[in-house]
């Protein structure tokens, strides 16, 4: 009886030959395997996407630090260009500025002493010195009469005109292209002045400022 349950129980371990260890521990190695190979090639991929990653940064940094070769061309352009130099204006300086070379005749008209001599000195203040003084042919003008020489600076014209209305009564003026004289002046009566009376037994002297 022992032997033949010492048979049976020898003969048991045959029975649960289904279930092998070595089987089982096959099946570990090739999973542990096959985990090891996926983790490799995650990395593999994770390192070469990195890589690309940085490639493509570099190159956007490199573009975007170094200029284009227009911007180049233009900032040349822009540093080469000569600064314009002001241009002088030309001088709007009338004639007056040299007004020794404006010859002036002076006539008296009114037949009152002294009245040509008395304008030669009101222009002379004004810096013309070329003044000549004289009588004119007719001596009983009341109106100052001018005239001017067409080519005369126009500044001359507007001053010396100023200047002769400030004095007397009625200032009339012309221009001619004939005239030996830039300017040729018949006086007349000064404001606040009257006509020097005709000479004659009767008349009574006239007192003139």
């Amino acid at each position: 009886m022992e032997e033949g349950q010492n048979a049976q129980i020898g003969e048991n371990p045959t029975a649960p030959s289904g279930v092998s260890f070595p089987t089982v521990g096959e099946s570990k190695k090739s999973g542990g395997a096959k985990t090891l190979l996926i983790v490799g090639i995650l990395v593999l991929v994770g390192i070469l996407g990195f890589v690309i990653y940085k490639s493509a940064t570099k190159k956007v940094d490199t573009s975007s630090l170094e200029p284009t070769p227009f911007d180049n061309l233009s900032d040349q352009t822009v540093n080469q260009t000569p600064i314009p130099t002001p241009t002088p204006t030309p001088s709007t300086t009338p004639k007056a500025a040299d007004k020794s070379k404006v010859q002036i005749q002076i006539q008296n008209g009114t037949g009152i002493t002294g009245e040509a001599a008395y304008l030669q000195t009101q222009l002379k203040n004004l810096g013309y010195t070329n003044v000549k003084v004289g009588n004119a042919s007719s001596q009983d003008v009341t109106t100052t009469q001018v005239t001017f020489a067409s080519t005369l600076d126009a500044a001359v014209v507007a001053e010396l005109t100023q200047k002769l209305n400030s004095i007397y009564q009625n200032v009339t003026t012309t221009n001619s292209t004939s005239t030996t004289f830039d300017v040729v002046i018949v006086t007349g009566l000064r404001k606040g002045a009257t006509a020097k009376p005709s000479a004659s037994p009767s008349a009574t002297p006239t007192a003139t400022p």
